[in-house]
């Protein structure tokens, strides 16, 4: 299977080299993805990983994972191009904090909507599923 995933940090990396383990092709998406550390991660995950600009990842993938920073998603969507989504699996493990004003981080958004609403009102023809929250969402 191929996996496309938007956002290169910690989660992204980690949920890419198990789909990797497991034989699976990824597409790791950064908004830098010459960097050295992708350059690095993509070294080291092996031949079935390597990294690219979102829209590249998510035409790429079978299954779209969203790991970005949960105040950046919606503008990784509209990088991606929403209709790479079309008819897709979205794995979306972002959560809806915002860091901004520095700890304790607080609620993206008010308690009528969430992010997991935003990310559905923007790809109405991808099948999301929302997991792996620490937060409500």
């Amino acid at each position: 299977m191929k996996v496309g995933i938007l956002g290169s940090g910690d989660v992204g990396r980690a949920l890419g080299k198990g789909f990797v383990s497991r034989q699976h092709e990824v597409k790791i998406a950064s908004r830098t993805p010459n960097s050295d550390k992708l350059k690095t991660w993509v070294n080291e995950v092996g031949r079935n990983a390597s990294a690219g600009t979102f829209s590249d990842s998510a035409a790429f993938g079978e299954i779209i994972v969203l790991a970005t920073n949960g105040s950046a998603i919606e503008a990784a969507i509209d990088l991606a191009k929403p209709q790479h989504f079309n008819g897709k699996l979205v794995i979306d493990v972002t959560n809806q904090l915002d860091f901004s004003k520095g700890p304790p981080p607080e609620m993206l958004y008010s308690p009528t909507d969430s992010l997991g609403q935003r990310v559905q009102r923007k790809l109405p023809s991808a099948r999301i599923v929302k997991c792996f929250n620490t937060v409500p969402n």
